[in-house]
């Protein structure tokens, strides 16, 4: 289902309860333990939040892990996921917080657009967008 059509029920509906293929997104800048227990907890969140949801179905989230939010085109897996929904994979991406996608804004409004442009939705946890 794309953005415009979760847009459209949105207005009639909550998120949780439109039929959505949802993935998340999880990242940590460090291989410290701190960093690393931080990377566990966001991965276990998602997982069941993600499933608990009996309207969504749940598609393996995409994890990168001490690499920094400076730059996109080192995170394997943030690449893997703007591929996956060029192939129609999910509708939906879960993540924390704004910088957990991505630190450069450049990077990341130009990633907004081109998920937006194929018709995926990202949510921002922390800010509530």
């Amino acid at each position: 289902m794309d953005i415009f059509t979760i847009r459209q029920k949105l207005r009639t509906m909550r998120l949780s309860d439109i039929p959505l293929r949802v993935t998340f997104y999880a990242r940590v800048s460090t291989d410290s333990d701190e960093q690393l227990n931080s990377l566990d907890n966001q991965i276990g969140y998602y997982r069941d939040y993600i499933t608990r949801n009996p309207a969504w179905t749940f598609i393996d989230g995409y994890i990168d892990e001490g690499l920094s939010g400076m730059t996109t085109r080192k995170r394997d897996n943030f690449q893997r996921m703007v591929q996956d929904a060029k192939d129609d994979k999910f509708d939906l991406i879960l993540t924390k917080e704004i910088t957990r996608f991505a630190r450069n804004t450049l990077d990341m409004l130009v990633t907004i657009r081109r998920l937006k442009e194929l018709g995926i939705s990202v949510r921002f946890e922390k800010e509530g967008i």
